[in-house]
This record gives structure tokens, C-alpha cells and sequence, in this order.
């Protein structure tokens, strides 16, 4: 069952109270200690933005809900045959406001977190107090506080508002700089993104070199320059603004700390830490308290031993060649009781633990596919655009073209993104209509989802209804 907890409540727990994270083991906080008292100093400020990161492992979010429901919902995942229950609200399109995307108190918990570490170092910590200092590792603090606000936002506003790219002017979600008690209404989707990248932008200079020594074993868990640029290329990406996508984009296939996954490594990676096209990823531990546990992302993907609710569809299965690598990161339930059935199997565990997983939010193979598209749309040439396009193909065992459309660029980010989190939305920012072609008898709403229409932009929580008299439901619900 979900909770939906409203944004009022996370604002008044927010004000009163900063949860650390200490190797994202998140501790409790002193409840004696206020936010000034514990953003302070250096060690409660880099306390606190670990603290920030913390929500993003959660169920609702890329731990699993998030990341599975834009497959799932669109045509690269269908309900499996062997199913618990879960996800057939979200497979069937069937959600009202008592039954909707967790992520709305989540990403706001993050972003609040956020924002009290950014109004902290502008308003109240004093360097004068802290001889010695490194004023660089304060303004760093600064940049990925501004980083997880400006991801909080920008799922936010994906999953409850209409594209960009069709009503900008259409309410989206609040935006939250501060942590206040009250009723935030909904921006503009145009507002709402014209914050994302001024956060964003704000960030960049404020990175510094090399990061911040932290004892975490996982340094691509934290935003730096390069996160942020990637951020932005997708931002701008999903504004339908190709020029800037095609700048930001450039400049992280340009930092040569990224190396595209080969053929003969592909299927090795998934799992580990801080593999060579990782940007920027949510670090999985099973102690955080924001842990999914038996429902993390990985137990709803294995058909060993696990739920497996959600296995991929054969219409994405048929896009791949058979030299393809890709084609092989996916799994077989072992005891053959359900023939003609795979499940993805880029979520294998690690570390020792079953389904412990890093989620990868940001690659370095979807940086080329921005260009790609960027290129495909008036700001380079077809050769420009192919060059990226097979960039990828030759690195996966495929058949490289000499021309390509928007078509097969669209299948290849199916292929290569599958099971990260991005179909539906794709969908959503091109104004497509979903036609899905392997539907089972487990499909009791709408197979084809049209677009335009008022299910691409999902119900507000009832919570947030009945306790912000500010708050407007999306139309249809």
C-alpha cells in the first residue's frame, strides 16, 4: 500500500529536522539539534547533503518504482507471468489520486534536504568559525545540494505535468527552494524547468576538481561538474532546446574519465561500482534507511527466488540482432517453468548481497544518443549524427548504418537505455502515442496509449489534495 504523505508534512519534518547520511547509512538525528546548529559547520553541512542523496534509493524513486513504471508503462516491460501482485496499477494505466506515483513526498524529502544545505551556506555559515576550511569543499557542497534539487524537480515534473514540449504553460509541480511551513502551489512546467537549469548552471562553477574525500566506496554516487552537464543535456534534451543539448552533451563525451562499455565487456558490468560509462548513479546499500529492501528494483526483475512482476516484452527483444550484446543481458527463470519468458538483468546485486544495487541514472552511451538526436535535428550533419549512432552500435556487436531516422534512433534508445528508467518518457517528450504490440491477458486497461491525452501527466496524491488548499488535480482524475 502506498502512503501518500503531503508536501505540507515534509516541509514541517524538513524545517525542524536534518537527517545526515553517514556512507548513505542515514543517522538519526538528535532531536535536540537544529538545522542551524547541525549545518553549522563543515562536517554537518557534508553530513546533510549525503542526507540529500538518501531518498533517491528509495522504493518510490530509482530503487525501484520510478525506474521500472517508464518501461513498464510503455512497451519494453509487461506484467510477468510470474507476478506477486505489484505494478498491475501501473501496467494497466489505471491510477487516480488515492493510487499514484510515490514519488511526490520522496523527491520532495530530497529536495527540501537540498535546499536547507544551499540556504544554509548562503545565509548563515559563517568560514570565520572554521580556520583552515576549504572553501572550494563548501561551494562543492553548495553544487550538489543544487545537483538533487534540480533531479528532484525534473522527475517530479516528468511524471506529474504534461511535456514540456506540449504544454509548457500548464501547471506542473511546486517548486521548492525553502523549507517553510505552508501550501506551495503548482507552478508552470516552463517555470518548474527554468529552475532546474538555473540550479543546474549555478552548480557548475562550484564544483571542485577531484571532489571531496569521502569514505564511500562509491564516488559516482556523488554529482560533479560532469553530472551536471549530463543532467543538462538531457534537461535541455527534453525542452526540445537541441542546441544546448547538443553543447552539454559534447562536453561530457569530451572528459576523457568516461570510456564507452565494448562489446566484450558489456555484459560484465552491471552491478559493479563506478563502471567506465557511468556518470552519475544511486548508490545501493541495504542498511540505508531509504532501502527498498524486498522490493528493490532487482527482486522485481529476477525470476530466481525473487517476485520478477515485470519481464520484457518481445517486442523489444525483436529489436536486437543476434550479435547484438545487449541481447544477452537478460535472464531465463532457471527451473524452465515459464518458457518463452526473459527478465532484464542489469540489476544482478553486488557486494555479496542478492539485490543490492547501484542504479545508473546518468551514461555515457546516452550522451551520444542526445547528440545523435541533436545532429538529426538541424544542429549538425547526418554524418555527424551517424558517427554517434554507430559510436554505440559497434561498440554492442551491431550492424552500423549509413543513414539513419528519428525512427531508428528512437528504437536504439530502446535498445540501449531498456530498464533505466527512460521509455516513457521518450514517449512523452516526442508526443507519441503508445501502440503496445505484446499485450497478454494480464492488460485490463487501455493497450494503446494515445497522446495527447490527460493520462501523461499522473494524479496528485489524495494527501496533497485534501491537506494544500492550494494544490490543483490534474485534469481527468
Amino acid at each position: 500500500m502506498k502512503k501518500h504523505i503531503s508536501l505540507v508534512g515534509v516541509l514541517l519534518a524538513v524545517l525542524f529536522l536534518t537527517s545526515c547520511g553517514d556512507d548513505f547509512l542515514e543517522k538519526e538525528p538528535l532531536l535536540s539539534q537544529s538545522n542551524e546548529l547541525t549545518l553549522s559547520n563543515f562536517d554537518g553541512l557534508n553530513q546533510a547533503t549525503m542526507g540529500a542523496y538518501a531518498p533517491l534509493y528509495s522504493v518510490n524513486w530509482y530503487g525501484a518504482e520510478f525506474t521500472i513504471t517508464a518501461d513498464l508503462k510503455a512497451d519494453n516491460a509487461k506484467s510477468s507471468p510470474k507476478s506477486s501482485g505489484r505494478y498491475q496499477t501501473d501496467y494497466n494505466w489505471s491510477q487516480n489520486s488515492a493510487n499514484t506515483a510515490g514519488l511526490w513526498a520522496t523527491a520532495y524529502q530530497a529536495i527540501t534536504r537540498a535546499s536547507n544545505v544551499i540556504n544554509a551556506i548562503d545565509e548563515t555559515y559563517d568560514p570565520a568559525t572554521e580556520p583552515g576550511v576549504d572553501l572550494e569543499e563548501i561551494d562543492h557542497l553548495k553544487a550538489e545540494a543544487l545537483f538533487v534539487r534540480a533531479l528532484g524537480h525534473f522527475d517530479l515534473v516528468r511524471v506529474y505535468a504534461q511535456p514540456y514540449t506540449y504544454q509548457k504553460e500548464s501547471l506542473g509541480v511546486p517548486v521548492v527552494l525553502v523549507s517553510e511551513i505552508g501550501e506551495p502551489a503548482r507552478n508552470t512546467v516552463a517555470e518548474v524547468y527554468n529552475q532546474i537549469v538555473t540550479d543546474l548552471e549555478a552548480a557548475l562553477p562550484l564544483f571542485k576538481d577531484g571532489g571531496i574525500a569521502r569514505e564511500e566506496v562509491d564516488s559516482k554516487a556523488f554529482a560533479d561538474a560532469a553530472a551536471a552537464q549530463a543532467l543538462l543535456a538531457r534537461v535541455y534534451l527534453y525542452m526540445g532546446n537541441y542546441s544546448k543539448a547538443e553543447e552539454y552533451a559534447s562536453k561530457v563525451i569530451a572528459n576523457e574519465d568516461f570510456e564507452i562499455y565494448t562489446a566484450a565487456e558489456y555484459g560484465s558490468v552491471w552491478g559493479t561500482n563506478g563502471a567506465s560509462e557511468i556518470i552519475f548513479e544511486v548508490y545501493g546499500d541495504q542498511n540505508q534507511s531509504y532501502a527498498p529492501y524486498w522490493s528493490e528494483i532487482g527482486y522485481i526483475y529476477d525470476p530466481d527466488g525473487s517476485y520478477a512482476d515485470v519481464c520484457a516484452t518481445n517486442n523489444l527483444l525483436a529489436l536486437y540482432e543476434e550479435t547484438d550484446v545487449r541481447a544477452d543481458v537478460f535472464a531465463e527463470e532457471s527451473k524452465g517453468n515459464y518458457p518463452g519468458y526473459v527478465w532484464p538483468d542489469k540489476y544482478p546485486g553486488k557486494d555479496g548481497v542478492n539485490k543490492q544495487n547501484n542504479i545508473p541514472v546518468l551514461r555515457l552511451s546516452e550522451m551520444y544518443l542526445i547528440r545523435c538526436e541533436a545532429y538529426l535535428n538541424g544542429e549538425g550533419t547526418m554524418a555527424q549524427a551517424v558517427a554517434d549512432f554507430n559510436k554505440i552500435r559497434a561498440n554492442r556487436g551491431a550492424t552500423e548504418l549509413g543513414i539513419i531516422t528519428m525512427t531508428d534512433l528512437f528504437n536504439e534508445r530502446r535498445r540501449e537505455l531498456c530498464f533505466e528508467g527512460h521509455l516513457l518518457y521518450d514517449y512523452a517528450r516526442l508526443n507519441k502515442t503508445i501502440e503496445r504490440v505484446d499485450e497478454d491477458d494480464r492488460i485490463t486497461g487501455p493497450v494503446d496509449i494515445t497522446f495527447p491525452g490527460h493520462l501523461w501527466a499522473m494524479p496528485i496524491p489524495i494527501g496533497e489534495m485534501e491537506s494544500n488548499s492550494n494544490m490543483v488535480q490534474n485534469e481527468g482524475y
